[in-house]
């Protein structure tokens, strides 16, 4: 009996799982390869964002993905140079960057990228980072030329730049106004956002830019699967690989900023690089919630309601999961990159 319960466990866990992916992955029958990605990120807050670049841009190495842009969500020019510092750094000088402008910087932690930006001993591309595009207006430009039901967003910082996509209207790129851009062009969207089975957690990409976050789980047309603050922080990233692990590159942007963020050494949460590898690798590492339906209430509290029919869903691990998700990126982070 107690072997048959457990079986039973099993395969409704399974079902959990396999009608998160499917429903995220037969938005539309087109299946994309390599997979196309726009980062939206709050570069220059907490380091996780920099280790997150680092897996995408190995991604980009492998085919796996193709990086469409990078969306910043911060204030400050040192975060759009410590961008284009990683971009010119792994290959891809290219990268487009849009920006946030007319927003408030309430994070008073230390500016890793700002950190990294004044030793002055990396390379840069760009000259002029004040006058990068509106991150909304360039998610429109590279929207509308993208293949129906083919992109997936990765936002791992504020929702400002989504909520301000939702309400552009038609424009030079596209007739669609905001909404209907992203329900014809976007897959899915991959968030690290709120705190599902810790009530009382007000998670700072929520609570950073409340209405935004309101706005975009009220109305996101499209599926969205979110990491919850609780995943994350259970994975640590270990001070020893950024100190044993990077021999090879006597200059490394993504580990001076890990080494400008705290003092040395020191683990860290990998909120954000959940988010990426649920795009790189659905189902194999974490598992999906059931459909449902994710709102955030007036204190910045994310809650989840199981939903027949809804497009939004959180991820979960256990212990082992945890073992397999660390193992994962000790192996694909200390790696070279296709151009070093």
């Amino acid at each position: 009996m107690k072997k048959y319960l457990s079986l039973l466990l099993l395969c409704v866990l399974a079902c959990l799982f396999e009608g998160c992916k499917q429903k995220v992955s037969s938005v539309d029958e087109i299946t994309i390869r390599p997979i196309p990605v726009i980062f939206d990120t709050d570069m220059g807050n907490d380091v996780d964002d920099a280790l997150a670049l680092d897996i995408l841009c190995k991604s980009m190495d492998k085919g796996d993905i193709n990086l469409l842009a990078l969306m910043l969500n911060k204030k400050g020019e040192g975060a759009a140079k410590y961008l284009d510092i990683m971009n010119t750094w792994y290959g891809y000088p290219q990268l487009p960057i849009g920006i946030a402008k007319n927003i408030e910087d309430k994070n008073e932690s230390t500016n890793y990228a700002q950190s990294v930006c004044d030793l002055n001993i990396f390379p840069t591309t760009l000259t002029d980072y004040q006058n990068l595009p509106d991150a909304h207006i360039l998610y429109r430009k590279i929207l509308a030329s993208q293949p129906d039901h083919s992109v997936v967003i990765i936002s791992t910082g504020f929702s400002t730049n989504l909520a301000r996509l939702l309400d552009t209207p038609a424009d030079e790129y596209s007739k669609l106004n905001g909404k209907e851009l992203i329900q014809q062009k976007v897959k899915y969207m991959s968030l690290m956002a709120g705190a599902i089975k810790m009530a009382d957690h007000r998670e700072f990409n929520i609570t950073q830019d409340l209405p935004a976050a309101q706005k975009l789980f009220a109305e996101c047309p499209v599926p969205l699967v979110t990491s919850p603050f609780e995943v994350g922080n259970a994975i640590k990233y270990p001070a020893t690989s950024i100190e044993n692990d990077f021999s090879w590159a006597p200059q490394h942007p993504m580990v001076e900023a890990y080494k400008a963020y705290m003092q040395m050494p020191y683990d860290r949460q990998t909120w954000d690089l959940t988010a990426v590898l649920h795009v790189l690798h659905p189902g194999e590492y974490m598992t999906c919630s059931e459909e449902g339906k994710i709102t955030v209430d007036e204190k910045g509290l994310t809650h989840f309601e199981p939903k027949k029919g809804g497009m939004q869903y959180y991820l979960m691990t256990n212990d082992e999961q945890n073992k397999k998700v660390l193992d994962y990126f000790l192996k694909i982070i200390p790696q070279k990159p296709k151009n070093k």
